[in-house]
């Protein structure tokens, strides 16, 4: 299972905050087969980081 709650990801750019995920929330039960599809910048990569550890969530929880 690989459950994320209320996740929310930020980065500054110049000075500028960039909203990536805001209060994202997903659960994939074990056996489940899902795509991440979307718009280029839509925050696809950042999450596929965050659920394989590579980087942290700004808030909310992330439990595998």
């Amino acid at each position: 299972m690989i459950k994320l709650h209320k996740v929310n990801k930020f980065f500054y750019h110049n000075k500028e905050k960039i909203t990536v995920l805001k209060e994202f929330d997903l659960m994939i039960n074990k056996g489940e087969c899902v795509v991440f599809k979307g718009e280029s910048g839509s925050g696809k990569s950042t999450l596929l980081s965050l659920i394989g550890g590579m980087d942290k969530p700004t808030s909310g929880d992330i439990i595998i």
